[in-house]
């Protein structure tokens, strides 16, 4: 019962973290560090499963990746 416990608290924390971070953002270099790697982004930005911006204007403008989408793709860790 304990795990089950602390599992429920755990998918809460991670809904309540996608929620709070809509209408945030994330660079590129955050959001490869999150998902796992460029071509892991590049793919994720392709399929649509990632919202982004990038500002029109200036050609040095960045990447704004939607914070809450970067989140629920990030790669898990591996187990040491």
């Amino acid at each position: 019962m304990e795990k089950s416990f602390s599992i429920d608290v755990m998918a809460q924390k991670y809904c309540s973290i996608l929620e709070r971070t809509q209408g945030m953002t994330f660079s590129w270099a955050v959001a490869v560090h999150l998902v796992g790697g460029k071509k892991r982004l590049e793919r994720l930005m392709v399929e649509d499963k990632i919202r982004y911006d990038k500002p029109f204007g200036a050609p040095n403008t960045k990447y704004q990746f939607d914070a809450s989408d970067v989140l629920s793709h990030v790669k898990p860790m591996k187990k040491l």
